[in-house]
């Protein structure tokens, strides 16, 4: 009988032994975390093991019997805003980055010049080694045209070749545009790029920036490129329609008859081509009585006759061209937003109406736009080149148009003093100014940007 407690006892451990050692287990795990619990609350405890924890930052202690209590940084409204911001012009230079990677990965010289790719051209640029004196690199700061603008802005002239009038810095540094070995860089680099047409600035003899005294240079040099060249005639003092037909002889005479200057089928014959910059000045009924068969001053039908395109401005220049008898119109500001004609949105219907009225619509390309350093109350004409996107996309809307343009324009080669420049450019830095550049690209950027457009533009 004595053994039976026992026995009993030593069933009963091996049914719920496991059970009793779970229960003792969990007992001790019970009491060993009240006890930590205890020394956590311990303020003196807690002021000698405050720790650093990725991603949060620790509260400072206001007073010894304060608990220290680490807290997550919540960034603001605008950090938040900033930092969207940030990242998503960071990915979208990446992307626009690759994709011209891509594309100019297959770049090369053009074995051919497109003569229907125009680009406008300026040889008014002179320094000391060559021309004795500083000329259009020391351009002035134009006065304020903004009546309702009181703010004060710099006056006086820029003084190279540190201080230029330009937001971006020439690679070739500041050349002279008479300078054999430059025009023979800068033809070269049109003909690589594939551009057919140069559009020389050109004022009659005796007005300022006139480039007739070696305007012959240019089309010998261009010959030897297998280039071509249309003068741009420029607005001067007094200009009329009488005038500018003595002007209009006067180049003829002199340079009519060299293989350089561009001519384009135009009523059955090959003529010569010009633009005429701020044609609008003059009133469509004196362009009239010089390009209508039936004018009083008529060129047409004449050794004089050539094409003629004036310059849409507004939208009421429709019209007047029309009226003018010139044969088409070109936009030139390379502004998209700043004159009806430059604004991409509008060419859709240039185009059609120049095709419903027999006329040639010439879009006007450029990869930016900025003149803050020679009209510095303009910055709302600004357009920002991003890396070549803008001038795609000018591009895109030129190539869209319907019916599509025979002929493109592209403003400009180097006209640095409102920075439509596609000459290489190089970064630059003074003490009181930095220029703008084509980095990361490289200085060759738009000048290959330019022969991949090209080819767009030729091929399809």
């Amino acid at each position: 009988m004595a053994m039976f407690p026992l026995k009993l006892c030593t069933v009963w451990f091996q049914r719920y032994g496991i059970i009793i050692a779970l229960f003792a287990a969990l007992t001790f795990l019970l009491v060993f975390t009240f006890n930590s619990n205890n020394d956590s609350n311990n303020p003196s405890q807690e002021r000698k093991n405050i720790r650093q924890v990725s991603g949060f930052q620790g509260a400072s202690k206001l007073k010894d019997d304060v608990k220290s209590i680490l807290v997550p940084k919540i960034p603001s409204e605008s950090e938040l805003r900033q930092r969207w911001i940030s990242e998503k012009v960071n990915r979208l230079s990446k992307r626009v980055k690759n994709s011209n990677l891509a594309k100019l990965a297959y770049v090369r010289p053009s074995t051919n010049p497109n003569y229907n790719v125009h680009i406008f051209y300026y040889p008014w640029y002179g320094n000391l080694d060559h021309d004795g004196e500083w000329l259009h690199w020391n351009h002035e700061y134009l006065p304020n045209w903004k009546k309702e603008d009181f703010k004060v802005y710099p006056t006086g002239r820029h003084k190279p070749p540190e201080d230029i009038g330009s937001n971006f810095y020439p690679a070739l540094g500041c050349y002279s545009s008479r300078d054999p070995n430059i025009i023979d860089k800068h033809l070269q680099q049109i003909r690589d790029v594939g551009i057919g047409v140069l559009v020389v600035s050109w004022y009659p003899p005796n007005e300022k920036d006139t480039s007739d005294d070696f305007f012959m240079v240019l089309l010998d040099a261009a010959a030897k490129h297998r280039l071509h060249v249309a003068p741009h005639m420029e607005p001067y003092q007094g200009r009329n329609a009488i005038n500018q037909l003595t002007h209009l002889r006067y180049f003829l005479n002199k340079y009519g008859n060299h293989s350089a200057l561009h001519r384009m089928t135009m009523r059955g014959k090959q003529l010569p081509v010009f633009y005429i910059y701020d044609s609008y000045r003059i009133d469509s009924s004196a362009w009239r009585e010089l390009f209508s068969t039936n004018g009083q001053l008529s060129v047409r039908d004449t050794k004089y006759d050539g094409v003629f395109f004036g310059l849409l401005v507004d939208s009421q220049h429709c019209s007047e061209i029309k009226k003018s008898h010139f044969d088409g119109f070109y936009t030139y500001f390379a502004s998209n937003g700043f004159s009806y004609g430059s604004s991409w949105k509008n060419w859709q219907f240039l185009g059609k109406y120049a095709d419903q009225n027999r006329l040639l619509f010439v879009p006007s390309i450029g990869p930016g736009y900025v003149d803050t350093t020679v009209r510095p109350w303009n910055a709302a004409s600004t357009r920002h080149r991003r890396h070549g996107h803008y001038y795609e996309v000018a591009w895109r809307a030129a190539l869209n148009t319907q019916p599509r343009p025979a002929l493109v324009t592209i403003t400009s080669f180097n006209e640095w003093h409102e920075g439509t420049q596609i000459e290489p450019a190089q970064p630059r830095s003074t003490p009181g100014f930095t220029y703008l550049d084509y980095e990361p690209e490289g200085p060759d950027f738009y000048l290959n940007l330019t022969n991949y457009w090209i080819r767009q533009f030729t091929d399809h």
